[in-house]
């Protein structure tokens, strides 16, 4: 399941300019979850939070995403980049509405958790879903903004290590979709 959801992922976002999309939104919104019980929380900015809804074409096949995503990378003075990601995907249109409700394994949704220290010693690349929830509370279509929460188990397939991503609460994130 990783390998297709990196992969369809990547086909997804590729499709998408990054520039064109940022000048297309703005936001206030915020990411918040707990990592193996530490508190992480992400604000909006370039490169921080925010989410995806997606269509792209293989063969004969459409694919279908929504992502949501959190990272300090991009963030001026960090010495560290952590970032989360819940990604859901199908081959048939994905209903992302108030009180929508997805689950791994009946849905096709997975989270990742990566991390690297400045000097690179350490990294964590955990995107092995065992099991996967997310939930929408609120879409916002006219002012582009989405709330909601999730949790999500991933292991990191170097170290089998087990990362808990629990709590997990988006509010009036920006969504593009193309």
């Amino acid at each position: 399941m990783k390998k297709l959801l990196i992969l369809l992922c990547a086909i997804s976002l590729v499709g998408c300019d990054t520039d064109e999309i940022i000048s297309q939104i703005a936001g206030d919104g915020t990411v918040k979850a707990d990592i193996n019980g530490q508190t992480k929380t992400w604000e909006f900015g370039p490169n921080s939070v925010g989410a995806t809804m997606t269509t792209s074409q293989q063969g004969s096949v459409t694919f279908y995403s929504f992502g949501i995503g959190a990272s300090s990378d991009g963030v001026s003075n960090n010495n560290e980049t952590t970032a989360i990601a819940i990604t859901l995907i199908s081959d048939s249109p994905i209903e992302i509405v108030s009180g929508a409700t997805f689950t791994y394994p009946a849905d096709l949704l997975g989270g990742s958790y990566t991390y690297e220290n400045e000097d690179g010693s350490t990294t964590i690349d955990a995107d092995e879903s065992v099991s996967a929830t997310l939930n929408i509370s609120s879409v916002d279509i006219s002012g582009g903004k989405m709330s909601g929460t999730f949790s999500y188990e991933t292991i990191d397939e170097d170290t089998s290590l087990t990362y808990t991503v629990s709590n997990g609460t988006f509010t009036n994130i920006p969504f593009y979709s193309n």
